[in-house]
């Protein structure tokens, strides 16, 4: 395995545990959690009436285009929405 091929693969396994450790923490446990989006993480959420029937939908729709879902459609009371947290490597930079 070349340097670079390693230096990738680690890069990447940082960053799918900071969005665990980022969608566990700031996702669901805090007041102040909203979407937000660090290159190809993002915290999808959804509220009012339909979000939870929204949410499935829309989770389903990301892996369709190969994203994978770190954090699956989960309740979160402290905003009062539902949420998932997604790595998408199409949305590299």
């Amino acid at each position: 395995m070349s340097k670079n091929v390693a230096h990738r693969a680690a890069a990447l396994a940082g960053l799918v545990v900071a969005a665990i450790v980022l969608g566990a923490t700031v996702g669901a446990g805090t007041a102040t959690a909203a979407p937000w989006r660090i290159g190809p993480l993002y915290r999808a959420e959804f509220a009012g009436p339909d979000g939870d029937a929204v949410c499935p939908k829309a989770e389903a729709f990301d892996r369709s285009l190969g994203a994978v879902v770190l954090v699956s459609c989960s309740w979160d009371p402290t905003t009062n929405a539902w949420f998932y947290v997604v790595f998408n490597p199409r949305t590299w930079s």
